[in-house]
């Protein structure tokens, strides 16, 4: 599943940020919760995956590279300490704190029209 919509930053290797608008019809708030739906944890720590991954893979101008096949290796502490709801912009950032052979740690946060409501780490395999 992609949740990211927009890419609007990559540094090669480093880091990266992308976007994505949330809807009511996003399949993620189906019973999450009914009558007051918010976008559950696991969708903003696979956001944190998603932009960390690009960042991975993300290689210079003009340089073509090996496909790149990406896993959740683990997941690092994570902090929620706001909830978002339909039709805010959620923006994820994430930088490569850490690399040690196919296994990359990565850093980010989620933020929803600003406000921050997701910060953590998730390591990365690459199979």
């Amino acid at each position: 599943m992609r949740l990211l919509e927009e890419v609007i930053e990559i540094v090669h290797g480093e880091r990266a940020a992308a976007r994505r608008t949330t809807t009511a019809g996003d399949f993620f708030f189906q019973g999450h919760f009914p009558g007051q739906p918010i976008v559950p944890a696991v969708i903003l720590v696979e956001m944190v995956a998603q932009v960390g991954g690009i960042a991975i893979a993300a290689r210079p101008d003009g340089v073509t590279a090996p496909t790149v096949h990406l896993r959740v290796a683990a997941l690092g502490p994570f902090k929620f300490p706001a909830a978002a709801s339909a039709g805010v912009t959620l923006e994820a950032r994430a930088h490569v704190a850490g690399r040690l052979g196919g296994l990359y740690k990565i850093e980010g946060t989620v933020t929803a029209d600003g406000v921050l409501i997701a910060a953590g780490s998730v390591t990365l395999a690459d199979v």
